[in-house]
């Protein structure tokens, strides 16, 4: 059996999975799928889901929008505060990368802003050429038009209640709440679209869902099919509300069935440490950088503030380690803020994180400065511990006075 996926697109708004064409029966399906989600989850529509078609262009120009209102700054401003921490590395054009990646990989998605489901008018005919069914059969019609159909109109049921498009718009000073959301949402469709799927399989049972399970999700993606141009930050970070989320709400099931997941869809999760660890944590810490900040950055341009994660820091520390290091050194994240600054073209930042105890900061510490060792941040770095807090700071003249801070 030969198994060719392809990856979805950007942002809890736009979220796209492998399908054959289905445009001509695009009412009959929609209704014919929307019975299937209602069953698996265990929730009824309140509306019919409409659905039309995009092409290519539209596509791109869609795209194009909802990633910029997604960012808290102009794009070129953005990727290069991420560049001055040390999350990617700079390239010209980024915002059109990430566009062109994007639009190639997606075949249909529901957007919350207008409440529609949308088809990309000619990405089947693409899409059949790297498909199989799982008996490698001719899956038009049947497996392969059930992923995208039960997938993206999981979304459109828990957009009727969560109102995705505002929630996802007031997180956008807070990145990592953001992430943890988007892998509750689509950790949740990925598992309704895989028991849907399952209902085509006779005799199927928990076994063949953890069997089959990892070839229907974003788990059986491939890097190595993703354009070289691509910044790493960015596909990981794609990938890891389909396979991390997917686990997460898997584990919420097993405890407490589809019941547990309506919990969380009232109190959805944090942080990605709790994606990432399975369990429910403290809230993160807050007023770890006072609102106001032009007595401490003074001639400088505030740019936006954000929470990272720790998530987040995994990465930031894979850059130069190896991932179990990476992981054991980000544990004992309990918040964080960061806010960056300009200064015409130099871009600087102001980061505080707290952890569980001081042995998991001092801990933290050691593994950045290893890291920092192998993939340099900024010249002007400094790096200094204190009980529980870390602080980083580049483009400040001087240490930073914070509230409860002693240096």
């Amino acid at each position: 059996m030969r198994r060719k996926t392809r990856l979805g697109a950007a942002g809890a708004a736009v979220s796209a999975l492998l399908l054959l064409g289905f445009t001509d029966y695009l009412p009959d399906r929609i209704a014919e799928y929307s019975r299937k989600v209602e069953q698996v989850r265990g929730r009824k529509f309140s509306r019919t889901v409409q659905a039309s078609e995009l092409d290519k262009a539209e596509l791109r120009n869609v795209l194009h929008s909802k990633l910029s209102e997604q960012l808290p700054v102009p794009a070129d401003e953005y990727f290069r505060t991420l560049s001055s921490l040390g999350l990617i590395d700079e390239q010209p054009h980024l915002l059109d990368t990430l566009v062109d990646f994007y639009a190639s990989q997606v075949i249909a998605f529901y957007d919350p802003q207008p409440r529609r489901f949308f088809v990309i008018r000619g990405a089947e005919s693409a899409a059949a050429d790297g498909a199989d069914g799982l008996d490698g059969s001719d899956p038009s019609g049947g497996m392969a038009q059930g992923l995208i159909f039960s997938h993206e109109l999981t979304h459109a049921l828990q957009d009727e209640s969560l109102r995705l498009d505002d929630r996802m718009q007031k997180l956008k000073d807070d990145s990592d709440r953001a992430l943890a959301l988007q892998s509750l949402l689509e950790g949740e469709a990925t598992l309704v679209m895989i028991r849907v799927a399952l209902q085509q399989i006779p005799g199927a049972n928990d076994q063949t869902e953890e069997q089959i399970g990892p070839l229907l999700s974003a788990g059986a993606l491939e890097k190595a099919n993703v354009p070289a141009d691509v910044p790493e930050y960015f596909i990981d970070q794609l990938f890891f509300p389909y396979v991390d989320g997917l686990e997460y709400v898997r584990a919420a099931v097993k405890r407490g069935g589809w019941a547990e997941v309506d919990k969380l869809w009232r109190t959805p999760p944090d942080s990605s440490a709790e994606i990432l660890h399975g369990v429910s944590l403290p809230p993160p810490a807050q007023g770890l950088l006072p609102d106001n900040l032009t007595t401490i950055a003074p001639g400088q341009r505030l740019l936006y503030f954000d929470t990272l994660g720790e998530w987040t820091l995994r990465f930031l520390l894979e850059r130069g380690l190896t991932e179990k290091e990476a992981s054991i050194a980000a544990e004992g994240w309990r918040g964080d803020r960061i806010a960056f600054f300009s200064t015409g073209a130099t871009t600087g930042y102001l980061w505080r994180i707290r952890f569980d105890e001081p042995a998991s900061a001092s801990r933290f510490e050691a593994a950045l400065r290893k890291s920092r060792a192998k993939r340099p941040a900024p010249a002007t770095e400094t790096i200094r511990v204190s009980g529980k807090d870390v602080v980083l700071f580049a483009g400040l003249a001087k240490a930073p006075e914070l509230p409860g801070w002693k240096p």
